[in-house]
Parts: C-alpha cells; structure tokens; sequence
C-alpha cells in the first residue's frame, strides 16, 4: 500500500465513496483525514469561446475525453 494518498469522495447513503479504486485488500486498516471541501461559486464560461476557431475534431475529441471521465465516475460508483 501507498504510505500516503489524496483522493476525492463522495458521502451517500452513510457512506464515503471514492472517486477512484483503491488499491488496498479487504480488511486492510487505513487512517482517514475529511476536508470539507468548500464549493466555490459557479462561474458562468457562457461566451468565453465567443468567436473562437475551432476544429470539428478537436470539439470531438473534448467531448470523447469528457464522456470517458463520467462514465470512468460512475463505474467506480457502482463498484463501490
């Protein structure tokens, strides 16, 4: 095991979750440090690429990486 690792969780249920999967065995005995982590503010980008060029490709590309992500999220919820 890593002598030390941050990562993000979500509490449901009664539950932390983690946001990625833990290389640890069952059974194994970990110390935990919660951070509320503070929500800041939405930001809106609305018009921020305003007139901007930008490739089909590159566009599909965002969106293939961005898609991956969630799907990665959810799969390491349902895991768990």
């Amino acid at each position: 095991m890593v002598n030390s690792l941050k990562i993000g969780a979500v509490y449901t249920g009664g539950v932390l979750k983690p946001f990625e999967k833990l290389s640890l065995t069952e059974g194994e005995k970990v110390e935990i440090e919660i951070k509320e982590r503070k929500s800041k503010k939405n930001i809106s980008l609305r018009g921020l690429w305003k007139g901007a060029k930008l490739k089909e490709e590159d566009i599909n590309e965002a969106r293939y990486i961005w898609e991956k992500g969630v799907k990665k999220q959810i799969k390491i919820l349902e895991e768990s």
